[in-house]
């Protein structure tokens, strides 16, 4: 899996803020698109877009770790709600330290979507397997009408002992860059890719 960075200029953070700025502020710009403002026109057109995948599998070795998942997701299942901001929260973790703690009831967001608690889960069985998938797609533009957004892809698939696709889960959510905190979406979307195993327990 692997990263890819399409960049027209190198801006810095507080470069691509001013130019923000400049490129939205009406009073900067005739009725017919001119430069009136100080000094030389900016480039409004400048357009950066980056996209990323990484993954995390997640293995029932035993009958007593399929069990235990089975478990906990009836229970997240039965109270029911939506996790939203734990799903970024988790990419957050994982993409930085590939340590993020990968629980049930963080996972069930993939799932459980907008709906409540009688969606079927991704039941597990010994020696199947549970991977997560994290997929950005980082767009940003100077230009008012050009968008600047992050789209978070979370992808469940749960798969047998014999390496089969047994479930497949999806959950997408769009971020205008504004409501992220400074640089987020461009480092998640900029991030190495991430290929990581763990047992689950």
């Amino acid at each position: 899996m692997s990263s890819i960075i399409m960049r027209t200029e190198n801006l810095s953070l507080k470069e691509r803020k001013e130019l923000e700025i400049k490129c939205s502020n009406r009073l900067n710009w005739t009725d017919g698109g001119n430069w009136m403002g100080r000094g030389k026109a900016p480039n409004c057109m400048v357009k950066e877009r980056i996209k990323s995948k990484s993954s995390h599998t997640l293995l029932f070795p035993t009958d007593l770790s399929a069990n235990k998942w089975n478990s906990e997701w009836e229970k997240t299942i039965r109270h029911g709600g939506y996790i939203a901001s734990a799903l970024l929260g988790l990419a957050t973790g994982f993409i930085a330290t590939a340590t993020a703690s990968f629980s049930v009831s963080v996972l069930s967001g993939i799932v459980l979507g907008e709906t409540q608690a009688s969606i079927e889960y991704p039941k597990m069985e010994r020696d199947w397997s549970y991977e997560v998938i994290f997929e950005y797609d980082f767009s940003w533009s100077p230009h008012p009408f050009s968008g600047r957004t992050l789209t978070q892809t979370i992808t469940g698939v749960s798969k047998n002992h014999l390496g089969q696709q047994v479930k497949l889960n999806k959950n997408i959510q769009k971020y205008e860059l504004n409501q992220l905190p400074d640089g987020l979406g461009r480092l998640l979307a900029s991030s190495p890719p991430k290929i990581t195993t763990s047992v689950y327990s």
